[in-house]
């Protein structure tokens, strides 16, 4: 036996209509859905421009292995004279305002640091390599630049 027979027929009609939700039920849905996409979106947008900067990273690794290449033949190479370390402006779709900087420390005996800013909207985006004395080239991953932005 189910609890449907013990229930007067009034009742047993009264429960086999309570089908769906109530309009209460529905609100907190959608406003439980509103509240998760507005944390979402700026972290997704976010996501995106950094994703469209990751072309940086390509850009200073490239001066980086110029010049780690010229440093073997002729160790007075300076990055100033280096087609791949003299880039300026915008780069593909996304990326504008790019340019490089090999600070005046970059040396072929000493290594040094060479960064790759750019923008994405207006945003400022930084990709750091770092060269050691071994002529070994690191590059960390792109972020965002806060000194400039």
């Amino acid at each position: 036996m189910t609890l449907e027979t013990f229930l007067p027929k009034a009742k047993r009609d009264e429960r086999r209509h309570e089908k769906g939700f109530t309009l209460v039920e529905l609100m907190i849905v959608i406003a439980i859905i509103g509240i998760l996409a507005a944390i979402a979106l700026p972290q997704y947008n976010a996501y995106k421009n950094k994703a469209k900067a990751k072309d940086l990273i390509g850009i200073a690794r490239a001066c980086a292995a110029e010049f780690v290449t010229n440093c073997m033949t002729d160790s007075s190479t300076t990055a100033s004279t280096l087609e791949s370390c003299n880039i300026s402006g915008a780069i593909g779709p996304y990326l504008t305002d790019v340019s490089i900087d090999t600070g005046d420390a970059l040396s072929c005996s000493a290594g040094g640091t060479i960064k790759a800013t750019g923008k994405v909207g207006d945003k400022t985006y930084l990709a750091v390599c770092d060269i050691d004395s071994a002529n070994n080239v690191k590059c960390k991953g792109v972020r965002e630049n806060a000194a400039t932005s």
